[in-house]
């Protein structure tokens, strides 16, 4: 029970994170929309999603830290790596198997991909979002 509430407690704090990257997210896209109106769609979509996509790997490397700085927090030992190599495997559901948590923290490895699951489905949101509204910007100026 213990790993579950530790687990729900940094998911949260990494929603929390991810929220206000994607407010920020809409003020800067909204910003280089503003900008862009003049040049070609390509110039235009890629730096709409230039932009989103460092944010997004800005914010992914930040939530994988705070699970890193949870597990050092926790003394959570790990077996063949440091607590930000476990925490980046974990997050990103690669799991090769070979670095796993010592007993009684064994369930933070899948509540960590768990979370890293659902905000790189949520930046795959926000990508698409990106793009269509580059479209619509596109489609106007085409009318």
């Amino acid at each position: 029970m213990n790993q579950i509430l530790s687990g729900a407690v940094v998911s949260f704090v990494n929603f929390g994170v991810h929220a206000i990257i994607t407010g920020l997210i809409v003020v800067i896209t909204h910003h280089i929309a503003g900008r862009t109106d003049d040049l070609h769609v390509f110039m235009r979509v890629s730096a709409l999603l230039l932009s989103t996509l460092v944010v997004l790997t800005a914010a992914h490397l930040l939530e994988i830290g705070v699970w890193a700085a949870f597990y050092n927090w926790a003394d959570v030992q790990i077996r063949n790596a440091s607590p930000f190599e476990f925490a980046f495997e974990n997050y990103t559901a690669l799991g090769y198997g070979d670095v796993v948590a010592v007993d009684g923290w064994r369930l933070i490895g899948p509540i960590t991909a768990l979370n890293g699951l659902l905000l790189i489905g949520w930046s795959v949101a926000i990508i698409f979002e990106i793009m269509k509204m580059a479209e619509v910007h596109v489609g106007r100026r085409l009318r």
